[in-house]
């Protein structure tokens, strides 16, 4: 049981990888005792976190009182969901089929309802939060950011939709606890969209093709190093205060910084919409992405919204690490892509 001592965090998405990171962040501090929520408390990666220190629960984004009953005793709370889980498993294509709906709405359905669902749990444990207690992952809301342009960017809204757009206007006490917390780009994208990022050439350079104007400054977040110590900062910032979580770089500085790290020779190559979801084997998928760096270009993938970055944190007097895009680079292995 977690020691009454201490703040209890809980920690949804625990086993993944921002929530892994967040867990393993809070670990470090000893005025916290961390619960971190799974589905399998059995996996190698529930174990890991055990063996650091945290109690690992069971819970189901799907089953609100098994959440209601996880919740149980927080002060405060890191809420993720999860678009690309429901969007690649075959039955959920499959009951997409069914329903007559593509993958991608069936998995916007998903994940809205499974942000209701921890937001209506939240809502039972708001008196137990602290001021700035209800921490969330979310994205910008293409839909209206874009001022109607991109209707069907799913991964955003499915998002947005919830957080914060569903959480205010239902559980004002629960907003006035709440931080979001807007991810950027995760750097290890490319084992994703390998043939986008590193499309290899004749002449053995490299192109990188992405339907987004190459000078945009756009975030840029090593996912497993950097989301536990943004968010471990944003809960000493004070509630109601949206962030972008990365560094801003523009695709052609990523690009560079990539060819610096190997040695390869690689140029930025801005492609259309279509030309994307031709090259990417997954069409579904395809699109959804390229949408998002569509988006990226205008209004921006922060949707043009002022939100805080590490370094307004750091002018607060918190720290808050963040790692270059070039550093994340240097630490991975990129050999296969040069084996083709």
């Amino acid at each position: 049981m977690a020691d009454v001592q201490k703040k209890l965090i809980v920690v949804l998405g625990a086993t993944g990888n921002q929530g892994g990171a967040v867990a393993r962040r809070f670990l470090q501090d000893p005025q916290y005792a961390v619960r971190g929520l799974t589905r399998n408390v059995s996996s190698p990666a529930a174990q890991a976190l055990r063996e650091l220190g945290a109690e690992v629960v069971a819970a189901e984004l799907d089953d609100v009182e098994s959440l209601k009953k996880a919740f149980k005793g927080a002060n405060l709370i890191f809420s993720v969901t999860q678009y690309w889980e429901p969007f690649f498993r075959p039955d959920c294509r499959a009951k997409a089929e069914e329903l007559g709906i593509t993958c991608r709405k069936y998995a916007y359905d998903v994940e809205v309802q499974q942000g209701k669902n921890i937001a209506d749990a939240a809502a039972t444990v708001v008196d137990t939060l602290v001021d700035n207690g209800f921490l969330v992952s979310t994205l910008s809301n293409a839909r209206k950011c874009s001022k109607g342009k991109f209707q069907d960017l799913y991964h955003f809204d499915s998002k947005a939709d919830v957080f914060p757009d569903y959480v205010v206007p239902k559980y004002p006490e629960l907003a006035a606890k709440m931080s979001c917390i807007h991810t950027g780009f995760f750097t290890t994208s490319h084992n994703i969209l390998p043939d986008s990022y590193f499309a290899k050439q004749s002449d053995g350079s490299f192109q990188m093709r992405f339907p987004c104007n190459p000078d945009k400054l756009i975030p840029q977040l090593d996912v497993n190093r950097d989301t536990g110590n943004f968010v471990y900062a944003v809960s000493q910032m004070p509630p109601g205060k949206a962030y972008m979580a990365g560094e801003y770089l523009s695709f052609r500085d990523w690009a560079a910084a990539w060819g610096r790290v190997t040695g390869a020779t690689i140029e930025y190559k801005e492609v259309t919409i279509d030309e994307m979801v031709a090259e990417t084997p997954d069409k579904a998928c395809g699109l959804e992405v390229a949408l998002m760096y569509s988006y990226s270009s205008d209004p921006g993938y922060d949707g043009g919204m002022e939100l805080l970055t590490a370094e307004d944190i750091q002018k607060a007097g918190i720290d808050c690490p963040i790692t270059t895009v070039e550093e994340s680079l240097a630490k991975q292995d990129f050999s296969k892509f040069f084996s083709k």
